[in-house]
């Protein structure tokens, strides 16, 4: 297993390690790790946090990601204090995120995307690599916007998930207002954004918000287990542009969606990928992927 952490000068004092990433088998298991505050993201954190994902982006070992969280949540949201001094400040002290803050770094993720996805709040979308969010407690906030924009979702049956914007005197931030409703739909996206209540995990398997359902005890063990499935079986060539497809059709009409993959069909069947996903069918043998 091997474990990213950020060089730091001798003379400086390291900041906490409010994130980690270690990689094995080819899948990255990052954890956002602040756990006496359910892992709320402060500005360390996200800049840390901005960090991993684009070494993880730029990194062709990697094949598959799982985001989960320390302790006995997966992301409170926003770190409260840091709201408070925004308010405070009428905004002036604060460092919020804007969209393409990072975008030197994440230009690098999302290719052409557009400048909103620019930022650290859309990085599992923004990832080349299928993302699976193993959410093992309170999800809220900016948390259930990483959830949501991740491409599967594991939960623990101890999870719950929360949009409190309202509740604040907020909006629907990060683009919920669409990536919710594309997910569960427009129903039950109003329920959640316009109520701020908390939504159990049974609820979340049944209205689509959670893929999988587990107790404590087995959500990493399977997420994981899920994730180097990919790893060891899928085309990370097909993945990334499954992953893009997927994405690009909640705007697209069928008529364009269908144009498009005919010619993305066109262009896999000429890569390495297509090659070896035959041959090692034919010849019942572990698939040898390049990505390619």
């Amino acid at each position: 297993m091997s474990h990213t952490s950020f060089e730091t000068p001798l003379d400086a004092e390291q900041p906490p390690e409010y994130v980690t990433c270690d990689i094995e088998e080819q899948v990255a298991l990052v954890t956002l790790n602040r756990p006496e505050r359910l892992n709320a993201i402060g500005n360390e954190m996200g800049r840390q946090f901005d960090r991993i994902m684009v070494r993880i982006a730029l990194d062709e070992n990697v094949r598959a990601v799982v985001l989960t969280g320390a302790g006995r949540g997966f992301c409170a949201g926003a770190d409260m204090e840091r709201l408070v001094r925004f308010s405070e400040s009428r905004g002036g002290a604060a460092q919020v995120p804007q969209p393409g803050e990072a975008q030197g770094a994440f230009r690098a993720l999302v290719g052409n995307a557009p400048q909103e996805l620019l930022t650290r709040y859309c990085a599992t979308q923004a990832l080349p690599q299928p993302v699976i969010a193993a959410v093992n407690g309170p999800c809220a906030g900016i948390g259930l916007a990483l959830a949501v924009l991740s491409d599967v979702r594991f939960a623990s049956d101890a999870a719950f998930f929360v949009a409190p914007f309202a509740m604040r005197g907020l909006v629907a931030e990060i683009g919920l207002a669409s990536s919710l409703a594309a997910l569960v739909g427009n129903g039950a996206a109003a329920d959640m954004l316009l109520s701020g209540r908390k939504v159990a995990a049974d609820e979340a398997l049944r209205i689509g918000l959670a893929d999988h359902l587990k107790s404590p005890e087995r959500l990493l063990p399977d997420a994981l287990e899920y994730a180097r499935n990919i790893a060891r079986n899928v085309s990370p060539r097909s993945a990334r542009i499954i992953k893009r497809q997927l994405w690009q059709a909640r705007t697209l009409s069928f008529a364009d969606a269908l144009a498009a993959s005919m010619a993305e069909t066109k262009a896999s069947m000429l890569s390495e990928d297509f090659a070896e996903g035959l041959a090692h069918f034919r010849e019942k043998r572990p698939p040898r992927f390049t990505g390619r």
